[in-house]
């Protein structure tokens, strides 16, 4: 008996632990047990029994996990927004480096302008404001532009410093999202001053992400 219980709780607990929805679903009380069982024993192929994992569930240090939760949302200091953002991807080929910097001295920063820039092997993704889109072409040669994305919402999540070696606070707020089907297209995390983390989803889902959000920096149970 004592062997079935703890193989019934390390596979809890492994089911629990790497899929964030779940996780944060019994931390917000959202998930009921025995339908939380039922899954956990198709996924895992009737490894045990379907009471001894609604007795490992119910073991299970959810208390502990809907602490973290708070701690993480009680951070967030200030949830910012901004739409009719676009996002386009530029090919990393010998004339788009100076084109690019042409472009770049052209977005005024004091406006309140948004460039955001990541730069990989193959391309480089630009997170700008969708009015500044035909200038963009008008300095990016045509062959160069693989993708644009139109449509983007931004929200950016301040935290305070506290954050910066607090493990999970990304996840914390990417899992939020997911519970409420919202579909983020990016994130990048920076540690400011202040912290922050900027997420691009579709402009039709940006009012229930930054809704979701604002409920997580409210979590008080």
């Amino acid at each position: 008996m004592a062997n079935s219980t703890r193989t019934s709780s390390e596979i809890v607990r492994q089911i629990i632990e790497t899929d964030g929805v779940i996780k944060y679903g019994m931390a917000r009380g959202l998930i009921n047990i025995r339908a939380l069982a039922r899954y956990i024993q198709v996924e895992t192929g009737g490894a045990t029994t379907f009471e001894a994992i609604v007795s490992a569930i119910r073991r299970y240090p959810i208390k502990e996990t809907s602490e973290k939760r708070m701690a993480i949302g009680r951070m967030i200091t200030k949830l910012s927004m901004k739409n009719k953002m676009v996002n386009v991807a530029i090919r990393n080929d010998s004339e788009a480096p100076l084109a690019f910097a042409r472009f770049a001295g052209e977005i005024d920063y004091a406006r309140g302008e948004t460039l955001r820039v990541v730069s990989g092997p193959e391309a480089v993704t630009l997170l700008m404001d969708s009015k500044n889109l035909d200038k963009l072409t008008s300095t990016i040669p045509k062959k160069s532009i693989i993708m644009i994305i139109r449509n983007l919402a931004e929200i950016i999540v301040y935290h305070s410093e506290a954050i910066v070696r607090r493990p999970g606070n990304v996840a914390a707020v990417t899992t939020e999202l997911a519970m409420n089907d919202v579909n983020m297209l990016d994130c990048a995390a920076t540690y400011g001053p202040p912290p922050q983390i900027a997420i691009v989803v579709d402009e039709k889902d940006a009012l229930r992400a930054y809704q979701s959000l604002e409920r997580l920096s409210q979590a008080e149970h």
